[in-house]
């Protein structure tokens, strides 16, 4: 028995080194690998980032123009300047100042300057780049009413979608109280982005089919 053991001891001492030295370096394949794969990494694209945007970021100032059933062709126009946030629940809000500015009875481009007081709301929601705002009732001063040059007395409510950072546009829904009585079913807003408040473009956006206006003389 102990001649038996002996031997096997001896085969396990030959066996062992050959066992060994037939296993592949583990460490020597992987850096092969990495040396083979380097191209191939050095192009592939970065990660995605954990957390994307919900919808673009319309903080800032914008050309705001509500062109109406009533005269499409003659919007009534606003600098909005707006502020998004993200509350603690992560939901998004929106905060707008609607700064009426005048307009001459009959034309879209003059004279458009800043008259009466803003029309602001505060944390409207917004959710996958949509937003109601529910002015409720709205008094705009005559001079800022390019249809008939009367106040306006209205009751609004804006559905809005984001298209992206530098436009935005929607419906208008309610009801003309005065100087007319009409309802404003039908009607339609856009909004573009300034780069400077004071320079505004001459060809006004008045829907989400991109149409413009502007004077013809």
């Amino acid at each position: 028995m102990s001649r038996f053991l002996s031997v096997l001891g001896l085969s396990s001492l030959l066996v062992s080194p050959l066992a060994l030295g037939g296993c592949p370096d583990s460490e020597a394949k992987f850096n092969e690998f990495l040396d083979n794969t380097k191209d191939d990494r050095d192009f592939m694209p970065p990660p995605p980032p954990d957390v994307m945007p919900a919808q673009a970021d319309i903080s800032g100032d914008f050309l705001l123009a509500v062109s109406t059933v009533i005269a499409p062709d003659l919007p009534m126009q606003f600098i909005a300047t707006n502020t998004m946030t993200v509350d603690e629940n992560g939901d998004t809000l929106l905060d707008t100042c609607l700064q009426p500015l005048s307009l001459t009875q009959g034309k879209v481009n003059v004279p458009r300057e800043p008259i009466g007081d803003p029309l602001c709301y505060e944390a409207v929601p917004i959710a996958d780049g949509k937003f109601d705002v529910d002015a409720g009732e709205v008094n705009v001063t005559g001079a800022a009413n390019p249809v008939t040059g009367g106040e306006i007395v209205a009751t609004l409510k804006l559905i809005g979608s984001i298209i992206d950072e530098n436009f935005y546009c929607g419906d208008i829904e309610g009801d003309v109280s005065s100087p007319l009585v009409a309802n404003l079913k039908g009607s339609t807003f856009a909004a573009v982005r300034l780069e400077d408040p004071a320079v505004l473009p001459l060809d006004v956006t008045k829907n989400c089919s991109g149409d413009t206006i502007r004077d013809m003389d």
